[in-house]
């Protein structure tokens, strides 16, 4: 089974439950369903239709109860052979069975065993915790965001995944964690994109983010994008990149979709995405030592951890721009 075909198993997984919530009275007079996942995890709903996940464990030694997180968004009980994690609040409903399919999914395509999946498992929700935390649910991406996105992942399939496997391709894509969106073994790319505006202005996000001041050589790339019936949503042009991915390596999606999550997306957001772009242009530059870059900031004291944003006009950058052979060249 792979990762595509898991995710539909799991979706079916919990609506089975909710089906057994509604019509079996045993389970309504417990007030409580399950249905098992795998050896180590169970999915259960509540009559009130509160999600949640049990935890089964031989050995509860072995456990790094450390690891296990905790905050204010769910209920956690730790008994002798097992873990009831329970939400507490049914808007976070979609959210939190979103981030589970993806770790089990995770868990079951790189074969963890059930030693290490627990473990695996609570590791990888910290990274939700955050949301849990908080009094609301994570909103959907900004028009802003949402064209950046698409701007990447037009970089990544386009050219990119022309040169890289796609597993490399992936591993490249660095934009959701870290200050430039591709890191390829040779160079650093950082992508900027616009909409509907013929104007080639960027805006950085710090003072050194467009500097030739890295250990590899920083390239740009201005992704101008358009509204236009014909063309995608955010959510067709991610569902594109995935059917590729599938038809390569079972993990790889799951690895796509973690990163996606990074940046802030979700898929039970895809219904804000109503607008469909086109690709109208893209140009590439080198950052070279004479590109327009605020250079060492002095800080004078008590000033500290200072950080500038600032415009930059592309129309009259023409001298450090390259055309797409060269930037591929390069990658």
């Amino acid at each position: 089974m792979d990762s595509v075909q898991y995710q539909k198993f799991l979706d079916n997984q919990w609506r089975q439950l909710e089906q057994r919530i509604q019509d079996d009275e045993d389970f309504q007079k417990a007030g409580k369903a399950k249905i098992q996942i795998s050896e180590e995890f169970f999915f259960t709903l509540d009559i009130k239709g509160l999600s949640g996940l049990l935890i089964t464990i031989n050995d509860m030694q072995k456990i790094d109860k450390n690891n296990i997180p905790i905050c204010k968004g769910w209920n956690i009980e730790v008994l002798d052979k097992t873990i009831l994690m329970s939400l507490k609040n049914n808007e976070y409903n979609d959210f939190f069975r979103n981030i589970v399919n993806l770790i089990l999914t995770k868990i079951n395509q790189e074969k963890i065993n059930q030693e290490k999946s627990v473990d695996f498992f609570f590791k990888h929700l910290l990274s939700a915790k955050n949301f849990f935390d908080s009094d609301t649910l994570p909103k959907h991406l900004s028009v802003e965001k949402e064209t950046g996105l698409f701007g990447e992942l037009i970089i990544l399939r386009e050219y990119i995944n022309r040169k890289y496997s796609d597993e490399e391709t992936l591993n490249y894509w660095t934009g959701p964690s870290q200050k430039h969106d591709f890191t390829t073994e040779n160079i650093l790319l950082e992508t900027k994109t616009t909409k509907n505006d013929g104007k080639k202005i960027i805006h950085t996000s710090s003072n050194d983010q467009i500097s030739p001041i890295f250990e590899k050589p920083l390239y740009l790339s201005f992704v101008q994008i358009e509204n236009d019936p014909s063309g995608k949503t955010l959510k067709m042009l991610i569902d594109e990149i995935t059917k590729k991915f599938e038809k390569k390596s079972n993990v790889l999606i799951n690895d796509f979709y973690i990163k996606l999550r990074h940046y802030g997306y979700y898929d039970f957001h895809k219904d804000f995405y109503k607008d469909k772009y086109v690709l109208k242009d893209c140009n590439f530059y080198f950052i070279s030592k004479t590109f327009p870059h605020i250079k060492d900031i002095k800080e004078p004291e008590p000033i500290f951890d200072l950080s500038l944003t600032y415009k930059i006009n592309l129309e009259k950058c023409e001298q450090f721009r390259i055309n797409e052979e060269e930037l591929i060249n390069s990658l």
